[in-house]
C-alpha cells in the first residue's frame, strides 16, 4: 500500500493541492496561482525533546489569500517564470527583426518581470502513487493572443515528492505556426528555520553577470568565488545571477548536450539542503539568488539563461512549431550536521 496521498487544501478561494505521506510530511502546490511550489514540510527531531519529532518547513510561502494579493507582485514565491524569467529591459524585445511591446508588470522598474503564468491557474491533471514516491502533472496553456508574445505554447509540470526530496520536471511544447523564442526559470524560496546570516552556502564554479544601471545584464562577466568553497552568508545582500555559460559554451564545441547537474548547498548546525539542476545546452544554466529583507529565506532559482534572454539571446532556445523542450531541476533535505551532500 502507498503512504502517499493527494489532498485539496485551497488558499482560501485559491485552488492549491497537497501531496502526503503518511507521517506528515508534504509539499504544497498553489495550482490556482502559477503553480506555486507554497510549502515544503518534514518531521524532525525535536530539539528540546529528542524523543519526539517536529514539522520544519522548508520553503517559504503564502500562508493565507490577503498576504498573497498583497506580496505576491514583488515576491512571485514558488513560481514557474514562462516564457521569460527576470527582467526583460524596458518591457519589450526584438525578434526576427520585429519589435514586440510586453506589459511594465512591476511599480518598481520599467520592465516586464517573469512572463505570463506565474499568477495564472494551472489544470491538475493527474495523480499517482508508488511505494516510495508520488507525481503530480499540472499543464497550462498560453494562447498567444497577445500581440506582445503571440506564440502559443502549452507548459507541463511534473511533480514527484518522496518527502525528503522533490523533482520537478518543466514541458514546454510549441503549438504554434513559427519558431518560439523562450527562457524560463523557478522561484523556489528556501528556509531551514532560522536567519539565512546563520546558513553556510556553496555555489558551483561560475561566473556573475554584470548589470547596468537599470539592473539589465550588460553581456560582461567576472569570476565569482565567494561562494564556491562554502561560507556563511552572514549579512551579505544577494541578487545576482551566477552562469555556467562557460561550460555550456565549451560543450557545444565538443558536440555535447549535458552537463553534470549543478548543485547548491545550504547548511545550518542541524540540517542540509541540496539544491540542484540539470544544466548544459538548452538547460537551466544560470542560477538567480536573492536575499529578501527579512532574511528568513533565500530565492534560488534554476535558469535558462541570464535575465532580459529575449534582447541579448545568450541562451535563448528557440523551439520550432510542434517540438517541445524539457528542464530538470529539484531539492533534498538532510537532518544532522555534517552529512555530505
Amino acid at each position: 500500500m502507498s503512504q502517499f496521498k493527494l489532498i485539496f487544501r485551497p488558499l482560501g478561494t485559491i485552488p492549491c493541492f497537497v501531496l502526503q505521506r503518511d507521517d506528515g510530511a508534504e509539499f504544497e502546490i498553489l495550482n490556482g496561482f502559477g503553480c506555486g511550489l507554497n510549502g515544503w514540510r518534514v518531521p524532525v527531531e525535536n530539539q528540546q525533546n529528542t524523543r519526539t519529532s517536529t514539522m520544519l518547513d522548508l520553503l517559504y510561502g503564502y500562508k493565507d489569500e490577503p498576504t498573497l494579493r498583497k506580496i505576491s507582485p514583488d515576491t512571485n514565491a514558488g513560481c514557474r517564470l514562462t516564457p521569460f524569467p527576470g527582467r526583460t529591459a524596458y518591457a519589450k524585445f526584438t525578434w526576427q527583426g520585429k519589435t514586440y511591446e510586453l506589459v511594465n508588470n512591476v511599480s518598481w522598474a520599467p520592465h516586464a518581470l517573469h512572463g505570463f503564468l506565474q499568477n495564472k491557474e494551472w489544470e491538475f491533471e493527474s495523480f499517482e502513487s508508488e511505494a516510495d514516491s508520488c507525481t503530480a502533472v499540472f499543464t497550462c496553456d498560453w494562447p498567444g493572443a497577445f500581440a506582445g508574445f503571440p506564440f502559443p505554447f502549452r507548459a507541463t509540470n511534473t511533480i514527484t515528492f518522496t518527502g525528503e526530496s522533490v523533482s520537478i520536471t518543466s514541458t514546454v511544447k510549441n503549438v504554434g505556426n513559427t519558431d518560439m523564442p523562450y527562457s524560463e526559470g523557478w522561484h523556489p524560496y528556501f528556509t531551514l528555520g532560522e536567519k539565512i546570516d546563520n546558513l553556510t552556502m556553496k555555489l558551483p564554479s561560475c561566473s556573475l553577470a554584470l548589470l547596468d544601471k537599470a539592473d539589465i545584464p550588460t553581456g560582461e562577466f567576472k569570476e565569482d568565488s565567494r561562494f564556491e568553497s562554502g561560507r556563511k552568508i552572514n549579512d551579505e545582500f544577494i541578487n545576482d545571477c551566477f552562469c555556467l555559460e562557460k561550460d555550456v559554451t565549451e560543450l557545444k564545441a565538443n558536440g555535447s548536450d549535458f552537463i553534470n547537474n549543478a548543485h547548491v548547498s545550504l547548511e545550518s548546525d542541524n540540517y542540509s539542503l541540496d539544491i540542484w539542476q540539470k544544466a548544459g545546452v538548452e538547460q537551466y544554466n544560470a542560477i538567480q539568488i536573492y536575499t529578501p529583507p527579512d532574511r528568513m529565506s533565500i530565492a534560488i532559482e534554476p535558469m535558462t539563461a541570464e535575465p532580459d534572454a529575449l534582447n541579448h539571446h545568450r541562451g535563448l532556445i528557440v523551439i520550432p512549431p510542434g517540438e517541445e523542450r524539457t528542464f530538470t531541476f529539484g531539492f533534498r533535505f538532510h537532518e544532522k550536521t555534517g552529512i555530505e551532500l
